[in-house]
């Protein structure tokens, strides 16, 4: 996209500076008077408020090549049929993200395909890669304006022109028997849980020109230091010297740490450069005692707490190292399967990030939607009468026997940018939207029993300085060295 003329805010300043210089001696004005300066101010520069949004979208299928096939043929939606449901239930989420309008965009659980060919591979995808299924979704859904039926007003067009779809782990098979049953092959052999390879993936769209990615699909597990993998601080270990641990030694040489991948794509937004961390550690249930998955969503999600802290051990699938500059502007986003106080989360999980300075928690998103949903009559257990993370800041309408729902999707924008506003889209059953919102099975089951999803979109609105080009910065320096130096002559 075009970039703010920096250098003609700079150039701005100079009549300014040179006329203070010369108010006390105007003779000496003719000395220039062959210089033009141009006055003309750009807004562009000013200060610009982005979205950056995530949405755990269940954009996943229960079988490979099911969501190719699903996003090709959008007129098909409706809610009889299984293949119906399931096309009407992406018109949802279409709706959903039409209404929010965000500007970065995550969507967890996105099926993986390399060019319209549903699979999964360890190898990093290129700067500037679009699964087929991403450019489905935006050309077949997002380009249909949605809603104007009961009671909802239509939507606009979204158009994100910028896209990045990352390998995964999720269904890539390790060749191990990693949940030690005895058999090797399945999900939870995998290298990051998953029936299918490329299961449960992600994709990113921006309307911001994407400049750079890094991915860290192969980190291993073992590589952070004092990890819970080698480092394990609780009675049942999850790898030991002597084979009394969960994992052999062969295992532990091949675990990664990413369950699908964490992924940092580099937006250039108002001249400057902002990176949008992505992941989706995950659930830290599905084990046993040994709570294999509740410590690897822990140090996957202190993987971003190093990583926005430069740490160096930090290596990429790209070849470089080390995480990011002091300074760096950064917004982590996605779902952390990790709430504050309530679930079944490692000791600390999410307040790796809540609790970093580097952070800016000044404004948590809330929506009325996950008060009501908290005590809905319909709610088939009293898992949420007993949580201490107010319902307000939920995220996800989870099983009210156990867990109950959660507040385990994030967008957290680094402390040096400010935050203009922020929300979850769950409205209150009042409200015309909550039909693409809804319960479990309420008003209408399309896809793994809920309406869209069983997760909300959440977004948050940052706002980002200009930042001057470096031509802008010299004019600037040779505007000021002028006002010194005509200064010095009027003192002489």
């Amino acid at each position: 996209m075009p970039q703010p003329q920096n250098k003609t805010f700079a150039l701005s300043l100079l009549p300014l500076l040179i006329g203070a210089a010369f108010q006390a001696g105007p003779s000496h004005a003719s000395t220039f008077s062959n210089v033009t300066i141009h006055q003309d101010f750009n807004l562009d520069a000013a200060p610009a408020t982005v979205r950056f949004a995530t949405f755990n979208a269940s954009l996943n299928r229960d079988a490979s090549g099911q969501l190719l096939s699903d996003l090709e043929w959008p007129g098909d939606a409706n809610f009889t049929t299984t293949v119906g449901k399931r096309i009407q239930q992406i018109h949802n989420v279409a709706e959903t993200l039409q209404r929010i309008n965000p500007d970065v965009l995550l969507v967890n659980e996105f099926d993986f395909d390399l060019n319209g060919t549903p699979t999964a591979s360890g190898t990093p995808m290129p700067l500037g890669y679009s699964s087929e299924a991403a450019y489905r979704f935006q050309n077949n859904f997002l380009f249909t304006p949605h809603g104007g039926v009961d009671g909802r007003s239509m939507t606009e067009t979204l158009s994100l022109p910028y896209r990045y779809t990352p390998n995964t782990n999720t269904g890539l098979a390790s060749g191990l028997d990693l949940d030690n049953n005895g058999a090797v092959g399945g999900g939870n052999d995998a290298y990051g849980f998953g029936n299918f390879p490329g299961q449960y993936g992600m994709t990113l769209y921006s309307k911001h020109e994407i400049v750079g990615v890094r991915t860290f699909q192969n980190f291993l597990w073992k590589d952070m230091p004092g990890n819970l993998l080698t480092n394990d601080p609780t009675a049942h270990k999850l790898w030991s010297a002597d084979g009394s641990g969960f994992y052999n030694n062969a295992e532990k040489d091949a675990l990664r740490l990413s369950s699908k991948n964490h992924v940092d794509v580099t937006v250039r937004i108002n001249g400057q450069e902002v990176h949008f961390l992505a992941a989706h550690p995950t659930p830290p249930t599905f084990d046993g005692t040994e709570d294999r998955n509740g410590k690897r969503n822990h140090d996957e999600i202190r993987f971003w707490a190093d990583y926005i802290n430069g740490a160096g051990y930090i290596y990429d699938d790209q070849g470089g190292t080390g995480g990011l500059a002091a300074g760096a502007r950064f917004v982590i986003a996605g779902d952390y399967n990790a709430d504050p106080g309530d679930g079944d989360s490692f000791l600390g999980a999410i307040h790796q990030l809540l609790d970093d300075p580097l952070v800016n928690t000044l404004n948590t998103p809330s929506a009325p939607g996950g008060i009501e949903a908290a005590t809905w009559p319909d709610n088939n257990g009293t898992a949420n009468q007993s949580h201490v993370t107010d319902p307000m800041f939920d995220t996800a309408d989870f099983n009210d026997l156990a867990p109950g729902n959660l507040r385990v999707d994030y967008v957290l924008p680094s402390a040096n940018m400010g935050i203009e506003d922020g929300g979850i889209f769950w409205p209150e059953s009042i409200d015309p939207n909550w039909a693409i919102v809804g319960a479990f099975r309420d008003p209408y089951n399309l896809y793994a029993n809920y309406v869209t999803s069983d997760h909300k979109a959440v977004w948050v609105d940052v706002t980002i300085n200009p930042v001057p080009e470096p031509e802008a910065y010299a004019l600037m320096l040779a505007g000021l060295g002028l006002v010194g130096f005509m200064a010095r002559r009027r003192a002489a």
